[in-house]
């Protein structure tokens, strides 16, 4: 296996509008750096996007372009648009160690044979949850988006409802402190929202470590050691097809692990976690705790 650091060359981003034209074109950036690997039928590398100027500092040729980092089974070849550093890549690991972790990720849920967007999900069946037990779903309009079901809490909820968010948050020991800043009901529900968010996703990261051999560790509280940010929606959509909503989302995760499992571990290092793997999600950058 191979790490590798790939950037645009100084000299095209310069004289270019390349940055511009694929800012924000994942399937762009895929095809593209597939192209380092001539020999590969099928996709076989991860890679995360990040910006070159938080990554490699305030150097005369670094601008404002992107830097890939790829973990692949072959070894990337450098050409006229991409300059390649690359090592090669087999962490050694024990049962029991810890590590620091990044990740971007798609993460989903599955209901009823449907893949769902967990941070869209989560949201969705709290607010059905809340108008379910504040008996308001002969009130709802026919078209019941989010929108919807928070406009109706907010109108029809009253004070039982301000008093279940709060009791929401108080169970909460990230978010109990957001309490004193609420002056309106609707915060409350945000905040009760980004809650009920953190404990899905935290959830779903915890599921994938079950399956791929690591678990996530916990701080002295006993509350994981785990944070996710960045949530993005990449559209996949082709420029001029109206209604056209293909893509999906991305989360940053951050955090440290326990390793349970090295032939499972090592399987998620070097194929990824979750979906979306050929647009940028899904490597597990890692590094030895202090």
């Amino acid at each position: 296996m191979y790490f590798s650091r790939v950037r645009i060359r100084p000299n095209i981003f310069k004289s270019s509008q390349l940055g511009k034209v694929l800012e924000g074109n994942v399937y762009g950036i895929h095809r593209l750096l597939w192209d380092l690997f001539p020999e590969e039928k099928q996709r076989t590398f991860l890679y995360r996007e990040e910006i070159a100027r938080e990554q490699l500092g305030a150097l005369p040729t670094v601008r404002g372009e992107s830097v890939y980092y790829l973990v692949s089974q072959t070894k990337p070849i450098e050409n006229e648009l991409f300059s390649v550093d690359f090592k090669n890549y087999q962490p050694q690991l024990a049962v029991g160690q810890h590590l620091t972790f990044e990740c971007r990720a798609n993460p989903v849920v599955t209901r009823l044979g449907k893949k769902h967007d967990v941070v869209m999900d989560a949201q969705q069946q709290f607010l059905k949850l809340l108008v379910k037990e504040f008996n308001l779903e002969t009130q709802l309009p026919e078209k019941q988006e989010k929108s919807a079901y928070k406009k109706l809490l907010l109108d029809k909820g009253g004070e039982a409802f301000s008093q279940r968010l709060t009791d929401i948050l108080q169970a909460d020991p990230l978010y109990a402190e957001k309490l004193q800043q609420c002056k309106q009901l609707s915060e409350l529900l945000e905040w009760a929202l980004k809650s009920c968010i953190d404990r899905s996703l935290e959830n779903w990261f915890k599921n994938q470590g079950e399956r791929l051999g690591f678990k996530l560790l916990t701080d002295d509280n006993d509350l994981r050691k785990l944070q996710n940010s960045a949530y993005q929606w990449h559209s996949l959509s082709v420029k001029g097809c109206k209604g056209d909503k293909s893509g999906f989302s991305s989360v940053d995760f951050t955090g440290e692990l326990q390793v349970t499992d090295i032939d499972k571990f090592k399987d998620a290092l070097f194929t990824g976690i979750g979906r979306s793997k050929a647009f940028g999600c899904g490597l597990l950058l890692i590094r030895r705790c202090g």
